[in-house]
């Protein structure tokens, strides 16, 4: 069951990462995640925290899946974003998110 996350954050390194590799601006990100009530699905990581994915969408229309890892206390860290890759995932996105 996915956390119920009140507050993002993101560090620098992420922040970077996103823009960098994926065009995603912090503005967007923050955007994207909060813009879906909370429906994510278990995103595995080799990590060994507890990471999740939401599909996100902005107000521009940019549809993004946000990975953020369960800080615990309603805080959500914010590792990536980055664009649906190919039609599969885009109709996954889409269905994810009921539009």
């Amino acid at each position: 069951m996915a956390p119920i996350i009140e507050e993002f954050r993101v560090s620098s390194y992420a922040e970077g990462h996103m823009l960098d590799a994926h065009g995603v601006d912090l503005a967007e990100a923050i955007e994207a995640a909060e813009s879906t009530p909370r429906q994510a699905r278990t995103y595995g990581m080799r990590s060994g925290e507890n990471r999740y994915v939401i599909p996100g969408k902005t107000s521009a229309g940019r549809r993004l899946w946000v990975v953020f890892a369960d800080e615990g206390g309603g805080v959500g860290r914010i590792v990536t974003a980055y664009d649906p890759l190919g039609r599969r995932d885009a109709t996954k996105h889409r269905k994810m998110r009921g539009d």
